[in-house]
């Protein structure tokens, strides 16, 4: 993925999102769903044709700015998801923890411990830029984080997450 930079007299310099890293997330978002672009022209009722959609995933057609807002709306993602540079992914080297987004929501949201969870959850989905809603994987300084917000040790959050049944799987990251 190509990432351009920019220098503005008198600024610092800044990346910019190329198209095919706009093209890139707009493809994985629907990827993400396990959409298809016929699933997409039907849940869009039609607004988004399968073979606009394929054109715009591909890069080879411009998507204005209302385009890129229905788009986004219609993954429920903020527009700057679609605009923003794009991320650098550093794997871990423990065991992956991956939360089960779904499972977290319909809970009782009245535990207090569940609330905590559920806004650490949303911000950050907000920094990561990560919309998918299903699935979430905790890195190595969300336990750290999560284990403060909590009152716990990174183990009594993995204890705890386990007993609420939370967790999706446990597997090694490669």
């Amino acid at each position: 993925m190509n990432i351009h930079s920019t220098e503005i007299p008198g600024s610092t310099i800044f990346s910019q999102p190329t198209l095919e890293s706009i093209a890139f997330r707009i493809r994985k978002l629907r990827k993400d769903r396990g959409w298809s672009l016929i699933d997409v022209e039907h849940k869009s009722k039609g607004r988004f044709k399968a073979v606009v959609l394929g054109s715009y995933e591909r890069g080879d057609r411009a998507l204005s700015v209302k385009r890129a807002i229905d788009l986004a709306t219609l993954y429920s993602v903020p527009l700057h998801y679609l605009l923003a540079e794009p991320e650098i992914e550093v794997s871990g080297r423990r065991k992956a923890l991956i939360l089960d987004l779904r499972k977290v929501r319909t809970s009782s949201g009245s535990d207090e411990k569940i609330r905590i969870l559920i806004n650490f959850i949303s911000w950050i989905s907000n920094q990561r830029n990560d919309w998918n809603g299903e699935v979430m994987s905790l890195r190595e300084g969300d336990l750290s984080l999560l284990g403060l917000l909590l009152f716990s040790t990174e183990a009594g959050v993995i204890e705890w997450l386990k007993e609420q049944q939370f967790l999706f799987i446990e597997r090694d990251p490669s």
